[in-house]
């Protein structure tokens, strides 16, 4: 049989009395904290980064320069169960951008509104204005020196400071491209990459050298806002500085068909006769035949008006030479002179043939060698006449058949100080015509 509930046993029942009591005070203090009546504000802070891209603020090519994230504090009034899931990310903070006229500092206003939906209103945000420092963004070159005053050698007598290489292929010819607020980049007129640390070296030794700028009257530009192409985003570069040693090296050159009867002794004084390159070491030990070699000096080329001459020392751009970059060279031929001669050929027994190929036949038509310069002591070259001459035809020079041009060789055989010259080219002056069958 189901038992009618009793009010007063009820009240009897202490346990269900307790009970009871703790569910109506959380229903009680529910209905106060979070019903529909209570209303309460919460304050949040937002972080907020200004951009002007895609602003007309932006297309002018004006940029915020210094400090472009503000924090803001918004309050926020609704139901405490609305407004306590509330985040940052629920409120959008939105500058007015058009306040921006141009370069200077802006009085920007700032506007909250809901990202959220829900029953809650934004009541205030503070700071309400912002101040935005905007420039005129600039790019342009300007001159790089580098110092490195603060570096010292271990051995002065024996070794110095060679030139500081810059670490960066995007940095050449003493300048550097920088790019920042206008208002900065046109008072710079030098950057200088200084090595604070310094120190004594003895061997080529890399340095992280801080950029820093000056006006034209010295002084320091702050380049907080300023970027440098081929820096490090704290505007430091990469630099070497090399050691650098002397090497003495003797010049020497390579005498080409000179004739048998001028003395290679005191025919040829190079001024300076040896030089002194200073670079690193192993740098001096790389180059040091190659920039002593001046080359040949062909008899083949040779003039007596030429017997003075100066040749161009090919030195690497990291090598230096104390004496200069050339050398004068004087041949003891200055007294010397020319003459010109023409040979007549009629057949191959006015020329002596060489290498002519195994069963094969020459034959030279008639024909003359004109103007044949010869080079000696003007009282040798008065006695020669054209049949003191002796023309050396090469086969091997051609390998064509039929009609056939030859490079020949003349030479005077009964005179042992005089030569030929063929000219400044490639020793094909003279030439002969004949068939080859």
């Amino acid at each position: 049989m189901k038992k009618k509930f009793s009010l007063n046993a009820f009240l009897h029942n202490d346990r269900l009395l307790m009970l009871f009591s703790a569910i109506a005070a959380i229903v009680i203090w529910a209905l106060v904290s979070f019903g529909p009546g209570n209303t309460q504000s919460r304050t949040i802070s937002v972080t907020q980064t200004i951009d002007l891209t895609g602003t007309i603020a932006g297309y002018n090519d004006l940029r915020v320069i210094g400090e472009d994230t503000f924090t803001v504090s918004v309050t926020v009034e609704g139901a405490r169960s609305v407004i306590f899931n509330l985040s940052a990310q629920d409120i959008d903070i939105r500058p007015s951008l058009s306040d921006i006229q141009g370069a200077g500092v802006s009085e920007v206003s700032l506007t909250a509104t809901k990202v959220k939906s829900g029953a809650y209103t934004i009541t205030s945000i503070s700071p309400s204005v912002i101040s935005l420092n905007c420039d005129y963004w600039l790019t342009t070159s300007v001159p790089l020196t580098v110092d490195v005053s603060k570096v010292a050698v271990k051995d002065e007598k024996a070794q110095q400071i060679g030139d500081v290489r810059i670490d960066s292929s995007e940095i050449a010819n003493g300048t550097i491209q920088m790019e920042g607020p206008q208002t900065t980049v046109k008072r710079i007129t030098s950057v200088v990459a200084t090595v604070d640390e310094g120190g004594t070296i003895d061997a080529t030794t890399r340095y992280s050298a801080k950029l820093i700028a000056y006006d034209a009257e010295e002084k320091e530009v702050d380049l907080s806002n300023c970027r440098f192409t081929g820096a490090s985003a704290d505007n430091t570069l990469d630099i070497t500085v090399p050691i650098w040693v002397q090497k003495k090296v003797p010049l020497s050159y390579t005498l080409l068909n000179k004739p048998e009867g001028i003395a290679e002794n005191g025919l040829i004084t190079l001024t300076p006769s040896e030089i002194t390159l200073v670079g690193e070491a192993q740098a001096l030990e790389a180059a040091a035949t190659t920039i002593g070699n001046l080359g040949t000096i062909d008899f083949d080329q040779l003039l007596p008006e030429n017997a003075e001459a100066t040749r161009t020392l090919n030195i690497p751009s990291d090598i230096r030479v104390l004496e200069g970059d050339t050398v004068s060279l004087r041949l003891a031929i200055g007294n010397y002179t020319t003459k010109t001669l023409s040979y007549p050929v009629k057949d191959l027994s006015d020329v002596t043939v060489i290498n002519l190929p195994e069963g094969k036949n020459l034959k030279l038509q008639s024909q003359q060698l004109s103007n044949i310069v010869l080079c000696g002591p003007r009282a040798v070259l008065n006695r020669i006449k054209a049949s003191d001459l002796k023309v050396t035809l090469d086969a091997a020079s051609n390998n064509g058949t039929g009609s056939v041009r030859y490079t020949v060789r003349i030479t005077v055989p009964s005179q042992n100080t005089v030569w030929v010259y063929y000219g400044d080219g490639e020793a094909s002056a003279y030439r002969l015509y004949g068939t080859l069958e």
